[in-house]
């Protein structure tokens, strides 16, 4: 113990009989918090002894939050200050025991202990204080998880058994108990010659802990994660002390550290959020848990596993309401996994400004560019089809929805609507009438609709074929037989599994039943009423070739259903909507786009849909595309927005497209349209 009673005596000489106040430091290592201390702390500051504060010495505020009846041990209590402050917020049913090895410190302390509990209004102190050495507290009987938080304010750099330390406060805390505390750090190990200098290490820079031992020591104890509350840098500022210290750089931090089970050596995402309740008195806006992440009252905040895992076993528990963990995820990113929570939670969409910063982000070059050449991105002077979205209801809440339809949409075409598109259709010179939406059988103009325009050119009806088994609907597979129009019909798998996954228990069966139904009216046997079926990929993936997957739906649901049909479509999947959601919840956004981007095929671009059709949303605004209409980037005309009536005037004529992040989905692999692959 030669070098702890040497180091020990150094401390205790400057300390004790060299300062005599915090303006006697050569240095802010032990004064340096750039932050005032928060307010539950500030307002009890005011009711502790002038002379306990002007011989304070520390690097930060680590005073926790929700302190209420816990029983707190600070290491290095000095003359007290953190003790008493502690002490008030602890309440008379709360406990504080300070620990310092310096008695012309803890002398002062103790001289205000009643006077303390006075002022505070209790009817005895609630302060314990004990000399002795924060690297043995066994010898001051201070029992094993008997401690709910340990805090200590520039002390433990002091001590020349720093794993001692670390090792005597795991033992004292209880199961989720915290250690909180603020000291000093180095980016380097510190020579030894320097770590001997009495000043240096009297100033709490000699015995600075170096961040990586620092890590390796707090895992070694069973702290595999912590964090940082308060970083700040320290200005040495004494000429003679920096010219001995060169290079080496130094912060004030505020570590918080809780006994939790289960913990991970790294940051791991299993979907999880947490919703700061405000029960903490003393914070009711916000919890600040480290320097990165504030958790503002009723705002959800994307969490790692282990910040779940610490939040639940600790105290602080009861404040929050936490969501169960999922499947992982794989490393956890902050702005990552926030992101994809706003936009789960409807907080955030996923809108042009998103796309064009993940490409950059990702090194992506523009569509556009990536063509190179405009004439590439004209449109046809005379587009062959009109593709009508009628209404965004629908029956189902799909998975790959871009358009995000569902039960809940309201959005539907009118009667007026319907008659500008038919007028625009004839004076447009189209030849195609492709009906879309949610489930357009929503709405009550449909049959209308579709009677009207095979008056004028062939029709296309898209529907995922559940709601055609309801008694109220099943007629209009009649119309669409008597209409000779061509049915595509979405159907995610070729069991029930797959497609139940996406879709909902029962819905592969309704399809079956409706795909029967249209087989008996002559679909999809002698290609007269063309019947063709949709293949999304369920993930962050390409389809496999269109004629493979073509093969096996014929093969399987021939052999297992009974049902026939003419086509299959293979569509590439766009990263909007749900689709975009389930990507950023599996941290899978930017590595999605990259593979569009990657997988780019310039034969593709030759025969993109939006070359030779108008999109028509349902207030009847044109576009290039559905997704365009979804990033509110309709056609312009005259540096408006065009709508179906401009267009009811005749054919614009060539257009230059409007391209985004989205066409890569387009132009990747196989390529992708309403009609399935394009290469």
């Amino acid at each position: 113990m030669n070098e702890a009673t040497t180091v020990h005596d150094q401390v205790r000489e400057y300390y004790g009989r060299v300062l005599g106040g915090s303006d006697d430091l050569k240095t802010d290592a032990c004064c340096c918090a750039t932050d005032a201390p928060p307010k539950y702390v500030l307002d009890v500051m005011g009711l502790v002894a002038d002379e306990i504060v002007e011989r304070f010495y520390g690097c930060g505020s680590p005073i926790p939050p929700a302190l209420e009846g816990a029983t707190v041990l600070d290491l290095g209590c000095g003359t007290g200050r953190d003790v008493y402050v502690i002490s008030k917020l602890v309440g008379e049913n709360g406990r504080v025991i300070g620990v310092d090895m310096t008695p012309e410190q803890l002398e002062v302390a103790e001289r205000y202990r009643e006077e303390q509990a006075k002022r505070f209004g209790f009817s005895s102190s609630n302060v314990e204080l004990k000399c002795g050495y924060i690297e043995d507290l066994a010898s001051l009987g201070i029992a094993d998880e008997s401690v709910d938080v340990v805090v200590s304010n520039c002390v433990i750099n002091l001590s020349p058994f720093k794993d001692l330390v670390f090792s005597e406060i795991y033992r004292v805390l209880k199961p989720g108990g915290e250690l909180f505390f603020s000291d000093v750090f180095s980016d380097r190990r510190i020579p030894e010659a320097l770590r001997d200098d009495p000043v240096l290490r009297g100033e709490c820079l000699g015995g600075a802990l170096y961040l990586e031992d620092f890590r390796r020591m707090m895992a070694s104890h069973g702290w595999e994660r912590y964090a940082f509350t308060v970083v700040d840098d320290i200005r040495v500022g004494d000429f003679a002390l920096e010219t001995k210290l060169g290079f080496i750089g130094f912060t004030s931090r505020t570590v918080r550290a809780i006994k939790a089970t289960g913990l991970e050596d790294g940051e791991e995402d299993f979907g999880q959020s947490a919703i700061y309740t405000g029960a903490i008195p003393e914070t009711p806006r916000y919890f600040d848990f480290d320097a990165d992440t504030r958790f503002i009252k009723g705002k959800p905040r994307a969490i790692s596993g282990n910040t779940a895992r610490m939040l639940e076993q600790s105290r602080y528990g009861v404040a929050f309401e936490i969501t169960r963990a999922g499947k992982h995820r794989g490393r956890f990113d902050t702005p990552r996994a926030q992101e994809a929570l706003e936009v789960r939670k409807g907080a955030k969409k996923v809108d042009l400004a998103l796309l064009e910063r993940a490409c950059e982000r990702c090194g992506i070059t523009p569509f556009d560019e990536r063509v190179g050449e405009p004439s590439l991105l004209r449109a046809r002077e005379a587009p062959s089809t009109m593709q009508v979205n009628i209404c965004y209801a629908c029956n189902l809440a799909c998975r790959h929805c871009y358009l995000e339809c569902g039960p809940t949409r309201t959005e539907s075409m009118s009667r007026s609507t319907m008659e500008a598109c038919l007028s625009a259709f004839s004076a447009g010179g189209f030849k195609v009438l492709d009906i879309t939406g949610g489930s357009p059988e929503y709405n009550p103009d449909f049959e209308w609709f579709l009677r009207e325009g095979a008056k004028l050119g062939s029709t296309i009806v898209r529907t995922n074929a559940t709601l055609l088994c309801k008694p109220e609907y099943e007629r209009l597979m009649d119309a669409f037989a008597e209409t000779r129009s061509r049915v595509v019909i979405s159907l995610p798998f070729y069991n029930g599994d797959g497609t139940d996954a996406q879709r909902g228990r029962g819905a592969f069966e309704k399809a079956v039943r409706t795909i029967r139904r249209l087989n008996e009216l002559g679909y999809g046997r002698t290609g007269e009423l063309p019947l063709d079926i949709v293949y999304n990929v369920a993930g962050p993936f390409l389809p496999p070739p269109q004629e493979l997957v073509e093969e096996a739906y014929k093969e399987v649901l021939s052999r297992e259903q009974s049902i026939e049909f003419d086509g299959l479509l293979a569509f590439n999947n766009y990263a909007l909507g749900r689709f975009a959601a389930d990507l950023m919840e599996a941290g899978m956004f930017d590595e999605y786009l990259g593979l569009l981007a990657d997988s780019f095929n310039a034969l593709a671009v030759t025969r993109m849909m939006c070359l030779d059709q108008v999109n028509v949303d349902v207030d009847g605004t044109l576009y290039d595309c559905e997704c365009n209409h979804v990033l509110g980037l309709p056609l312009l005309l005259d540096g408006r927005a065009a709508t179906v009536a401009d267009l009811a005037c005749g054919a614009f004529g060539a257009r230059q497209i409007r391209t985004n992040p989205i066409c890569y989905s387009c132009a990747a692999g196989s390529g992708s349209s309403c009609g399935g692959s394009l290469v």
